[in-house]
């Protein structure tokens, strides 16, 4: 005997409940209940088109389910941000339609006052002639003629211009209506049948990947010296454009990069010579402390209840966010708060008088927090004024790192010339001889004392010919690098207090050698 199973369709509605956000994609997970009494064909619509078909899976406790089917769908009704373009071009076309009837009319006024124009120096004469009109009377009404063309001719041109602006807005309102088009109305289906065990109301979980969602690291960073630490406010910044909004949901921020798995190609190592360039001698302190800028973007905050603890997961780190939350798609960045830490911090102030003559406030952090603080930009603050940006390197917990906060005015730096002298000899061959002094000067106009980093350098020779000597200092300095030529200086500064350095050097080359980066 044949046993046939008659199946009947029920198009389910889910909610989104929870959202695992990578650095690159997100795994959506929707929930919904269902009341089920025979074998049944569940069907999902209107699930966004950038899913990935191979990661859907469907969680029921109690539902034996079948054979999972990803087809292609439509919505019945279009978008409301498709509904909202619509309407702003159709504006556009509109007002367009009202230029092009104004200037419509203005062109046959424009050659109306012409034609006036064209036939009044005869009929001017004879009046005049015959004494029927005063002369100021023609000219009064020339003149208005004049004035009517001129008004006339310059709107026909305003009228042009903003057509070409009323082009230019459609064209882009047209293209992001495709986009959005090419995303929103490019949905998908799912179908499967399901057979319960008895009849009741079953939970169902309907799991998938979905591209177009991405969150990083983004960092607050706020000293505090006078409490000798760092308040590092540990943020994530998400942004999603699945075609699909996600409406009180859990938020799971993962580290992983979900991917094949597969090892990469390889194939012969080749190597070739290779002739380096010559290096500018710039350091990695000073690099860092040139990442200052001048503003910091405007980005949209999300409070949350409490701290979000770190879970490892395998060989990735997952930050459960505390709370519920609503990202729209297509929304601006959203900023939500990871962790906020205090941290052990010693200040200084970093000097670097050959490059620049400023003095930049640092501080060498201790990660003792349980976070991987993992890279991405700063912003970074003093108290609560906002001094510029930076980026953070991964800082595992125990290691330190230094931040840069920017330039203090408060600490005046000056470095001048103090001596130089040229002079030429030799016995056997001309020789050129130079004799330099330079007079480094920091001076602490704060009301407390502090520590200055400062650091000098002395020419390196990258030819036989170019010998460096007579290298002097005063005071002598902490720290040095002779090979590289770099100097380095601790000092304790009390308020009001200024240190000089000074740095002298003597520098012989042939009298034909042509010396570059010498003089600063």
């Amino acid at each position: 005997m044949l046993l046939i199973l008659f199946l009947y369709s029920l198009n389910v509605t889910t909610r989104i409940d929870s959202v695992i956000i990578y650095p690159d994609r997100a795994l959506i997970s929707r929930v919904a209940s269902v009341y089920l009494e025979k074998n049944t064909d569940l069907v999902f619509s209107d699930l966004p088109g950038m899913l990935d078909d191979h990661t859907v899976k469907i969680k029921s406790p109690g539902l034996r389910t079948g054979e999972v089917q990803v087809t292609r769908g439509y919505t019945k009704e279009p978008h409301p941000k498709v509904k909202e373009l619509l309407a702003k071009i159709k504006d556009l076309e509109l007002k367009d339609r009202w230029l092009n009837d104004e200037n419509t009319v203005l062109k046959e006024k424009e050659k109306f006052l012409i034609s006036i124009a064209t036939g009044a120096s005869d009929v001017i004469s004879k009046e005049i002639y015959t004494g029927k009109i005063a002369p100021q009377s023609w000219q009064q009404g020339l003149q208005f003629m004049v004035d009517g063309l001129l008004q006339t001719k310059a709107r026909i041109v305003a009228i042009e211009r903003e057509k070409t602006e009323l082009k230019e807005k459609i064209e882009a309102l047209q293209k992001e209506l495709n986009d959005v088009r090419a995303v929103e109305e490019n949905r998908k289906i799912i179908s499967f049948d399901v057979r319960p065990e008895k009849a009741g109301t079953y939970s169902l979980r309907l799991e998938y990947l979905v591209s177009g969602a991405h969150w990083r690291t983004y960092y607050e960073l706020r000293a505090k010296p006078s409490e000798k630490k760092i308040v590092v406010a540990y943020h994530g910044k998400i942004a999603q454009k699945t075609a699909e909004d996600w409406d009180n949901v859990k938020i799971v921020l993962s580290t992983a990069r979900p991917a094949s798995g597969q090892p990469p190609s390889y194939g012969p190592w080749y190597i070739y010579s290779y002739v380096p360039p010559i290096r500018g001698g710039r350091m990695e302190e000073y690099e860092m402390a040139k990442q200052i800028a001048a503003s910091a973007p405007a980005i949209e905050a999300v409070a949350i209840p409490s701290e979000a603890p770190a879970v490892e997961a395998g060989m990735s780190l997952w930050y459960p966010l505390p709370g519920r939350y609503t990202l729209k798609s297509g929304d601006p960045e959203k900023k939500l708060l990871i962790s906020e830490s205090d941290l052990a911090a010693a200040f200084e102030y970093f000097v670097l008088p050959r490059i620049e003559q400023t003095a930049f406030s640092t501080g060498r952090m201790i990660n003792n927090s349980e976070y991987l603080f993992l890279a991405g930009d700063a912003n970074t603050y003093v108290g609560d004024d906002f001094t510029g940006k930076t980026y953070l390197n991964s800082v595992a917990p125990g290691e330190s790192t230094i931040v840069s906060f920017g330039v203090d005015e408060r600490v005046k730096v000056n470095r001048k010339l103090i001596k130089s002298k040229v002079t030429s000899g030799g016995l056997f061959k001309s020789t050129k001889k130079y004799e330099l002094s330079f007079e480094n000067s920091i001076r602490n106009f704060h009301t407390k004392d502090i520590t200055c980093m400062i650091v000098d350098q002395v020419p390196v020779s990258q030819n036989p010919d170019i010998k460096v000597s007579d290298i002097k200092f005063n005071p002598k300095p902490s720290e040095e690098n002779k090979e590289q030529g770099i100097y380095y200086w601790r000092l304790d500064l009390v308020q009001g207090q200024e240190i000089k350095i000074t740095v002298s050097f003597t520098v012989e080359a042939p009298e034909k050698v042509t010396i570059q980066n010498l003089m600063y």
